[in-house]
């Protein structure tokens, strides 16, 4: 279990930390931060000005409370404010402070909060960034979940998270590779080598699937740009190097990963037209959880749903068509149906053998 207690300052200027009695200065923005307390918050102390910390608190308090209650007026957010533990004074909220916090969000997480003058009540504008998953969304949810927990200390042992078993410690570094377009020097074993090896990378991206770090990278000795794929807790050693590198305009990860279901790109790898029969009440599983972004319900039925994606069916796609068991059955394409078949037929034997 992880459990996050993060007392940090947000910084456009230098903040001084103290970390295992060594004193640094350093110049970091919100998303190093964010990284360097999420990972190893248990194992080191981080001493800030608490001016700045009291601000951080109240940025993290403000959008959370947005988000979670809908559009507020001043005089509402104010009353909520004095309420909330994260007002350790109990001071109120004054417009100018307020107006301060909102010109901070926008600076610190690129979130307007804009007031509607039919009713004077303030929401965020661009929520719609947040409800997605991308990395603002999911680093403001962890940090709006930690200020919950730190207000509330007695539910800590009654939230539960799943342990990610990746090298935490090459993200910062990564992080601040793929910032600074900085190559990287890793020492690597993939589970099929016979020994490590020791690469010199471009980072281009890092993403986690299934509670796996994954950085897709260049190899320096690669006559193509492609990334290849390099999981974090296959690796021992990292080192950030000074040569620098450029990403090719061609390379975008978004569009890089939308074919994709799981973590595997293969130069053959073409999108297909992808029909699934849902039964039961697996189906509003798949409504509240979709497979993929690409996902569409073509036909519901009182017993069954039909689902349609457009994506390339890969290794990670038909571990998890199996993993729903009789609950969930490939229409199209033939080929995967097929593939499908031969892995029942081979867990059936297995089965019949020990009986």
């Amino acid at each position: 279990m992880v459990f996050l207690n993060i007392s940090i300052c947000l910084v456009v200027f230098e903040t001084k930390v103290s970390v295992a009695s060594a004193e640094i200065w350093h110049k970091i923005n919100l998303l190093e931060i964010f990284y360097f307390c999420y990972f190893f918050a248990e194992d080191i102390t981080i001493f800030v000005d608490i001016m700045a910390k009291n601000y951080f608190k109240s940025y993290v308090w403000l959008l959370e409370t947005l988000q979670s209650r809908g559009p507020l007026t001043l005089k509402q957010i104010q009353e909520l404010w004095l309420k909330s533990s994260v007002n350790d004074e109990r001071k109120p909220l004054a417009p100018r402070t307020f107006a301060n916090h909102i010109a901070s969000i926008a600076d610190t997480f690129d979130i307007d909060i804009v007031c509607d003058r039919r009713d004077n009540t303030y929401s965020i504008d661009n929520k719609e960034g947040l409800d997605g998953h991308g990395l603002r969304a999911w680093m403001l949810d962890s940090l709006c979940m930690n200020s919950l927990l730190s207000e509330s200390a007695g539910l800590r042992d009654r939230i539960i998270f799943e342990n990610v078993p990746s090298n935490h410690q090459f993200l910062t570094k990564l992080i601040q590779a793929i910032r600074d377009n900085r190559k990287v020097r890793v020492t690597y074993k993939g589970y099929t080598m016979g020994q490590e090896m020791t690469y010199d990378l471009e980072p281009y991206f890092i993403r986690e699937f299934k509670r796996r770090w994954y950085l897709y990278a260049h190899k320096d000795y690669d006559k193509d740009h492609d990334p290849h794929m390099y999981a974090l807790d296959r690796m021992s050693e990292m080192e950030v190097l000074a040569e620098t590198f450029e990403i090719p305009k061609s390379i975008d990860a978004e569009e890089w990963f939308s074919p994709i279901y799981g973590v595997r790109k293969y130069p053959d790898m073409k999108r297909e037209r992808v029909v699934l029969k849902v039964y039961g009440k697996q189906v509003k599983y798949f409504r509240s959880l979709p497979l993929h972004h690409s996902q569409e319900e073509i036909e519901t039925q009182e017993d069954f749903s039909i689902f349609t994606y457009h994506l390339a069916p890969d290794y990670d796609f038909r571990q998890d068509i199996l993993s729903f068991g009789d609950k969930v059955e490939v229409l199209e394409p033939r080929l995967l149906r097929d593939e499908i078949m031969k892995y029942v037929s081979r867990i059936l034997n297995i089965y019949e053998e020990i009986r």
